[in-house]
């Protein structure tokens, strides 16, 4: 017998359900800007012609304008010259109640130069360039 026609059946498609599509998140970025994934048009602003540069004599580290230069100073007051003597000299000095002088003393055979003292008591007022003679009978000029 003549083999027996097979039915003709129709092939069946395999099934395929539709995705949702996936809402992408935006993403982070660092800089503030939009994510790379997110495009978005800048709007062109007018271009204004940029005025000429000012040239400035300095570089400043730090910006702002270079310093001003002083006009100079007539007849700057000099310091007196020191006096050559042997009277120790008290500087940075403070006069205490009692009328002892305490400060910082230089030019002296019995102490080292920027040694802290404070001498004997002193007659009261007084002031930077006096000498004066302490209870005991030491001078030191006051500067």
């Amino acid at each position: 017998s003549p083999p027996k026609p097979k039915k003709a059946v129709a092939p069946v498609a395999p099934v395929v359900e539709k995705k949702k599509p996936v809402k992408k998140s935006q993403g982070f970025n660092f800089f503030g800007g939009a994510s790379p994934s997110t495009k978005i048009e800048p709007t062109p602003e007018p271009v204004k012609p940029k005025p000429a540069p000012k040239k400035s004599p300095a570089f400043s580290l730090f910006g702002g304008a270079p310093p001003k230069k002083a006009a100079p100073k007539a007849a700057v007051a000099k310091k007196a010259a020191p006096i050559k003597d042997n009277i120790p000299v008290v500087s940075k000095f403070t006069q205490g109640a009692d009328g002892s002088i305490t400060g910082i003393v230089g030019n002296s055979s019995n102490f080292r130069t920027g040694t802290k003292i404070t001498t004997s008591p002193v007659k009261r007022g007084a002031k930077s360039g006096d000498v004066v003679t302490t209870s005991s009978g030491s001078k030191y000029r006051l500067d």
